[in-house]
């Protein structure tokens, strides 16, 4: 990454706590799809965020509304997910992207290579506000890259309570993810199916996902895998 397009300590921090604006992230999510050095970057200051936060997580939090769709015993599912999520943050410490992109400006790129930007976006939160500013960024980035005529691969991997985010009937959010599965060819929005089996199993609720969403075996290795293939990690 050059010296002129390198972000300051300031930016990636507040990339980390989710502090940007809408454009500033879509600008920061471009340049990650195609910069290892700054997918590493990324990575370690995540790691701080989480480990403080784990280093509080036996402080007293404000009480939180319940999603509607899960019942008293979502004891249970909440600790398989929360294993999940922190397993899935484990691997976008130490396995980081090896996309052979340049590191130039993401135009630039569009213009001199074939080869897509590929990011996956990882939801584990079912909290309509989180989902919202979720939806935002995915929004932001797929214009982005029409705007800059880049392709791009973008995947929406769910698992845990994020799953809520694909359930029909559940979702406050369902003709805003037709329209984008519409609109972005690139685009796609993944369920796990050990978070539907669990559904089923520890809360009895079938789950009945929107149309055109892809269902992979288990969100956590589908991480693993797609950062593997060279894909830029986002915690969602």
């Amino acid at each position: 990454m050059s010296q002129e397009n390198q972000f300051s300590n300031e930016f990636l921090n507040a990339f980390v706590d989710n502090q940007l604006t809408p454009e500033e992230k879509s600008h920061a999510y471009a340049r990650l799809s195609g910069d290892p050095e700054l997918n590493r970057q990324i990575c370690e200051l995540r790691k701080v965020h989480d480990l403080v936060q784990l280093a509080y997580k036996d402080l007293p939090l404000p009480p939180r509304r319940t999603p509607s769709f899960v019942t008293s015993r979502k004891c249970s599912l909440g600790l398989a997910a929360g294993l999940a999520l922190l397993v899935g943050g484990v691997a976008g410490w130490f396995l980081h992207p090896t996309s052979a992109l340049h590191p130039a400006s993401v135009a630039e790129v569009a213009n001199t290579t074939e080869v897509p930007a590929k990011v996956l976006i990882h939801v584990s939160d079912a909290h309509p506000d989180h989902l919202k500013s979720v939806l935002d960024d995915v929004d932001d980035l797929m214009k982005y890259y029409s705007r800059t005529h880049q392709k791009a691969r973008v995947e929406v991997v769910t698992n845990g309570e994020g799953l809520g985010l694909l359930l029909a009937g559940v979702t406050p959010y369902a003709a805003r993810i037709w329209r984008m599965q519409k609109e972005y060819s690139g685009l796609k929005f993944v369920a796990c199916q050990n978070t539907i089996d669990r559904y089923q199993d520890e809360l009895g609720v079938t789950a009945k996902l929107l149309p055109g969403v892809v269902v992979i075996d288990s969100g956590v290795a589908q991480i693993m895998r797609r950062q593997q293939e060279g894909w830029a990690y986002i915690q969602g």
